[in-house]
């Protein structure tokens, strides 16, 4: 069980080592939101061109689709993230408004329920009674980390979670997801009068489709590589960064996802700044000494999988 106190002596000893001793802290906490409206209206422009090739250039192109749209279903869900922090926009308002508009509602989601249990993960961190995200592990030989990861991917109700966000979950007022409702309808509406019937419906499959398979594998991976295999007991130890480059990087974790501790760390800094985040953090003793670091995905030494392998044993 994860003791609050020592998350909140973690940061608080980084926190106050950054402030005193290094001048490019300041400027990590530095927004700047026309850099999310760049990156959200980017992810809905792919989205439509991968509709628009199945719509216009075939079936054929289905399968590409869907891999390209779950790609960028895992974007918009880091921009979730960072909206649920506040770090889209410091002023609150403009901060939710873009959120609710153009990112929330089109993954099912409402962000007042995605900050209530994402600060309960950060709080409760590896708490197994409390910690929303706490995924559960058994022992399990080196190389058999796929068996592991299918169970999560195979699990109803996170698959449940991955298709219809929070459409599905008890806790979420009916308010909210008669917001959500509405507002795909009125998006469907508007692809219906501007792009025709076949662009609208094309539309809300593709998603679906896309949400329920690619989404949903890439997610579950993500989720483990985050905390999975690590001990719990506070941010340090029950968290880890992907220090990763190259194709896999980009399709697991888009918009720098990857660096989750340095994230837990300094949860202000939005995701724009997380490797400028990692250098600075890299930089100090505390950082050097404690802190757990992947540098790939599948292969060598430094892979998160054989790292899943090695914390569980």
């Amino acid at each position: 069980m994860t003791s609050t106190s020592g998350i909140v002596s973690d940061l608080a000893a980084l926190r106050s080592h950054l402030r005193a001793s290094d001048p490019r802290y300041p400027d990590l906490l530095r927004v700047k939101p026309w850099v999310a409206l760049r990156d959200i209206l980017f992810d809905w422009l792919v989205v439509f061109g991968a509709v628009a090739a199945v719509v216009w250039g075939g079936w054929g192109w289905v399968l590409l689709a869907v891999l390209v749209i779950g790609n960028r279903q895992r974007a918009l869900g880091n921009v979730l993230h960072d909206a649920g922090h506040g770090n889209l926009w410091r002023n609150r308002v403009g901060n939710d408004t873009v959120a609710q508009l153009l990112v929330a509602p089109l993954l099912f989601a409402s962000l007042t329920r995605y900050r209530v249990t994402h600060f309960q993960h950060h709080a409760r961190l590896g708490d197994a009674a409390s910690d929303p995200d706490f995924l559960h592990h058994t022992r399990l030989p080196e190389r058999a980390w796929l068996t592991t990861y299918a169970r999560f991917v195979l699990s109803w109700r996170s698959w449940l979670g991955s298709l219809g966000g929070h459409l599905f979950d008890p806790a979420v007022h009916a308010a909210s997801k008669s917001y959500i409702v509405v507002w795909w309808a009125s998006l469907l509406g508007l692809l219906w009068w501007f792009a025709g019937r076949d662009f609208a419906v094309t539309f809300s499959v593709v998603w679906l489709v896309a949400r329920a398979t690619a989404f949903h594998i890439i997610t579950t991976f993500r989720e483990m590589c985050d905390h999975f295999g690590l001990q719990p007991g506070g941010v340090f130890s029950f968290t880890r960064d992907m220090h990763c480059h190259g194709f896999w990087r980009v399709v697991i974790h888009p918009r720098n996802n990857g660096y989750h501790l340095t994230h837990h760390l300094l949860p202000a800094v939005p995701y724009y700044h997380l490797p400028a985040a990692h250098e600075v953090l890299q930089q100090t003793a505390l950082y050097r000494d404690r802190s757990s670091i992947c540098t790939a995905y599948f292969s060598g030494t430094g892979s998160v999988t054989r790292s899943w392998a090695q914390g569980v044993q």
